[in-house]
């Protein structure tokens, strides 16, 4: 599969408004995209939050 577009988010303990904004750039109407998540090492419960998404479009990488 061919991706033209990636978007990127850069996280780090804002899993308040983490779904939020997940959720406003699934809610695009342009459905061909890739969502990279990039978490630098949160402590908060972004991890869960990101994991308990089931799109297949979305990327998580979690840096130390």
């Amino acid at each position: 599969m061919h991706i033209p577009l990636t978007v990127a988010l850069l996280t780090y303990n804002r899993s308040h408004y983490l779904r939020e904004a997940i959720e406003g750039i699934r809610a695009q109407t342009y459905r061909n995209f890739e969502f990279l998540i990039l978490d630098n090492g949160s402590t908060d419960d972004t991890p869960s939050v990101v994991l308990g998404i089931q799109d297949e479009r979305i990327r998580y990488v979690r840096n130390p």
